[in-house]
């Protein structure tokens, strides 16, 4: 959906309302998959640095797309840039998961829950 120049805050605010909501509703899964992937005993360094990483990157996420939105000539300009690139790191993201799942994942998690495989 395209927006114009003369859009209002309200309507851009609205259209940013599902980029503020995604957050919650991925990271609950994504927390629960990758407890799952890794042995119990390791769970809580997981955990961490699941979360560190999670933090920096949103550091970094707003220093660079805030610098992009003041870059260019307008702001407009600057979110659609800003967004083409969060779309190619989502794109990077789901290619990069793909290719790490394996099939023996399914063998891990019933070895860790004491089945035999």
């Amino acid at each position: 959906m395209a927006i114009g120049l003369a859009a209002g805050s309200a309507r851009v605010a609205m259209l940013m309302v599902p980029v503020g909501l995604a957050g919650p509703f991925v990271m609950p899964p994504v927390m629960a998959l990758l407890l799952r992937a890794v042995p119990a005993h390791q769970a809580g360094i997981a955990s961490g640095v699941f979360n560190t990483s999670r933090q920096v990157g949103g550091a970094l996420a707003v220093a660079v797309f805030g610098a992009l939105l003041t870059r260019d000539a307008t702001f407009l300009g600057g979110m659609r840039t800003s967004l083409l690139i969060a779309a190619g790191v989502v794109l990077a993201a789901a290619v990069a998961v793909s290719l790490l799942i394996r099939p023996e994942a399914g063998r891990f998690e019933a070895q860790r829950e004491g089945g035999a495989s």
